[in-house]
């Protein structure tokens, strides 16, 4: 296999991964917006396995595996399992109109490839490419949160924040030692469940999973 195959597959898959950032924002539909929630976090364990593969980084197939089970399975399933049980199945109601925020998303693409194109990075396969991704999937994560209005969804943007983190160290410093990361991945999974939890208790208060509804509990 030609040496210079593994990363040029690997910039593709960076590039399909923002894509996928790009259809959560544009998603009018929970539903396809948790699939493609899934289809990021795929394309990130892919990402993993093959810089793993590439750098000889034995350690890095766990993350790749649990990223794949849990993020692209495990997470998606419950999120499923949530609408499911709440009866929501459009997000429709957001502070900025679907256009917009695809705009506002494309703006921050071009300000993350800007800032980052001067920037020195370690020399490393694929560390310099990386960098704008990693940050405009963490910039588009906190677009989503800030700009939905239902507790589903702003979690799926947190969970976004949280993919192009792991991307930035998979890519930079080939992952955090593997007790960090399999803390982390525990702490994502016991997140979304408690943030699961408490989206139950806001449509047992308020009848919905808005959150400018939490504005009537001024005291």
């Amino acid at each position: 296999m030609d040496h210079g195959f593994i990363p040029s597959l690997v910039h593709f898959l960076g590039m399909a991964l923002l894509v996928s950032s790009f259809a959560m924002i544009a998603s009018p539909q929970l539903l396809s917006c948790i699939r493609f929630y899934a289809i990021h976090s795929f394309l990130l364990a892919a990402i993993t396995f093959l810089v793993a593969h590439e750098s000889h980084v034995e350690h890095l197939m766990i993350p790749a595996v649990l990223t794949l089970v849990l993020k692209t399975v495990v997470i998606p399933q419950f999120f499923f399992w949530l609408i499911r049980r709440l009866g929501v199945h459009k997000e429709i109601d957001s502070y900025v109109n679907i256009p917009f925020s695809v705009f506002l998303s494309a703006l921050l693409v071009f300000l993350s490839f800007y800032v980052t194109w001067d920037l020195k990075v370690l020399t490393t396969v694929f560390s310099k490419e990386f960098v704008p991704i990693s940050i405009a999937t963490i910039f588009l994560g906190m677009l989503m949160m800030t700009t939905r209005k239902k507790a589903v969804t702003q979690v799926l943007g947190l969970l976004l924040i949280e993919n192009g983190l792991f991307l930035m160290a998979v890519t930079m410093t080939f992952g955090m030692p593997l007790l960090v990361e399999l803390g982390i991945f525990f702490d994502v999974l016991v997140g979304v469940i408690i943030m699961g939890i408490f989206v139950f208790k806001i449509r047992g208060a308020f009848e919905g999973i808005d959150v400018d509804e939490l504005t009537v509990l001024r005291g």
